[in-house]
């Protein structure tokens, strides 16, 4: 498997003071320009499998790729933000939003097969914050869930994520090999690819932006 693992597109909280994060931000004007970017680069790759966060930010990243190359996207409940759907700012931010829906995802993705966990009500479902512990436990689980999917068949999969999240994939696929927390900022729409041979994950590249012109460069803080 040739996994590539992107960052979504600029989000609004991305652009603003923390103070002002919301739970479920839409992508920025730059973030909108990023993700057509990436959709283009995309066209040079034969992507089998496209997955995607349920999270806004995600979702609207992922529209572009699907649109350039008619490609069907599958939502997986797991692959979110660290953290989760949660209101406000700060480590003693705890209380959990809904996040979006089955039919809401839909209307951002109507192409996509959405994992049966995902609820009408919403995704995260109104539940506290997660934990680091719950975050890492869940970073074990995605891992195994693509090399039991996709193992080394060879495909091309491509999942849009989050830069915590990421990092934390990164963390369990490259232990012993590299320290991925001394990895510098995951930039939006970086591109990260990785090779798995059916035993042991190898880094190809990390955080590529050659897809961008350097104006439309972020997260790099």
């Amino acid at each position: 498997m040739q996994l590539y693992l992107i960052r979504h597109g600029e989000s609004e909280n991305n652009a603003r003071p923390g103070y002002q994060r919301v739970e479920d931000p839409a992508i920025t004007a730059v973030g909108r320009l990023q993700a057509d970017h990436l959709a283009n680069w995309t066209r040079t790759l034969k992507i089998d499998s496209l997955i995607t966060s349920p999270f806004l930010r995600t979702l609207q990243t992922t529209r572009p790729i699907c649109d350039a190359g008619k490609l069907p996207v599958a939502v997986w409940h797991h692959v979110f933000e660290r953290g989760g759907c949660y209101r406000g700012y700060g480590e003693d931010a705890r209380e959990g939003g809904m996040g979006l829906g089955r039919s809401a995802i839909l209307t951002h993705l109507p192409c996509a097969t959405i994992d049966e966990t995902i609820e009408e009500a919403g995704w995260w479902g109104g539940r506290a914050r997660e934990t680091d512990d719950e975050t890492i436990a869940r970073a074990t689980r995605v891992i195994e869930r693509f090399a039991t999917t996709y193992g080394a068949n060879g495909q091309t999969v491509v999942a849009i994520v989050h830069a915590e999240f990421k990092r934390h994939l990164l963390l369990q696929m490259l232990s012993g090999i590299a320290d991925a927390s001394a990895f510098g900022p995951l930039c939006n729409t970086g591109i990260t690819k990785l090779t798995f041979d059916g035993s042991r994950w190898r880094l190809d590249w990390l955080n590529s932006v050659s897809h961008l012109p350097a104006r439309l460069i972020t997260g790099v803080e």
